[in-house]
């Protein structure tokens, strides 16, 4: 069996047996746990979070009460006994072109719930940037103090830059999610869209 097949099946014997689904990729894949979360969804389930747990990305699903997530289940289950997981080409966590945008809007989810979840390591971040760059400028005294006063602004500032990068990633998906939020309506479970920050 195959690795992916692998994940497929070790997610539906979950949502055989279960009311919470959690899911979790050792290197923290989005795409992947997209995919899965998409399959999911198709049998029933919702979307409730995601975490990063040091390198490791967690999603927790949550069974949908709704009818018309019955309705989904019963006809993914047609489709598996066909052999394919829904909306995935066979085999594979690729996801079919039609239902390549939820997926894609499933994973930007994913990736802004598991920033939300990396902001107490914001803290350690800060201190250990702060912490490397006065080393460095200690190392160098003996080379020079100009020498010493350049390297650790040097690296000041691409810590500066790594940060702003993380905070621009975060608007962007937050951006991404309220404009699928518009397109889609209001009429999703809670905790799935981004507040608008003030």
């Amino acid at each position: 069996m195959k690795r992916t097949e692998r994940r497929i099946a070790n997610m539906l014997r979950q949502i055989a047996t279960r009311d919470v689904v959690v899911l979790d990729e050792a290197f923290g894949s989005p795409r992947r746990l997209a995919a899965l979360s998409y399959v999911a969804v198709q049998y029933g389930f919702r979307y409730e979070g995601a975490s990063r747990l040091g390198q490791a990305l967690q999603v927790r699903l949550v069974r949908d009460a709704r009818p018309e997530a019955r309705e989904r289940s019963t006809a993914a289950l047609g489709r598996l006994a066909a052999g394919r997981a829904p909306g995935m080409r066979p085999g594979t966590l690729k996801p079919l072109p039609d239902v390549a945008p939820a997926v894609a809007l499933l994973r930007a989810r994913i990736e802004f719930d598991a920033l939300a979840t990396d902001v107490p390591d914001w803290r350690r971040k800060a201190v250990f940037m702060t912490a490397s760059a006065a080393l460095m400028a200690l190392l160098l005294i003996p080379v020079g103090w100009r020498s010493s006063l350049a390297a650790s602004a040097t690296m000041a500032a691409v810590f500066a830059l790594f940060l702003r990068r993380e905070v621009i990633r975060k608007d962007r998906l937050a951006r991404r999610l309220r404009s699928a939020e518009r397109l889609f309506g209001r009429g999703r479970p809670r905790n799935t869209l981004p507040k608008r920050r003030h």
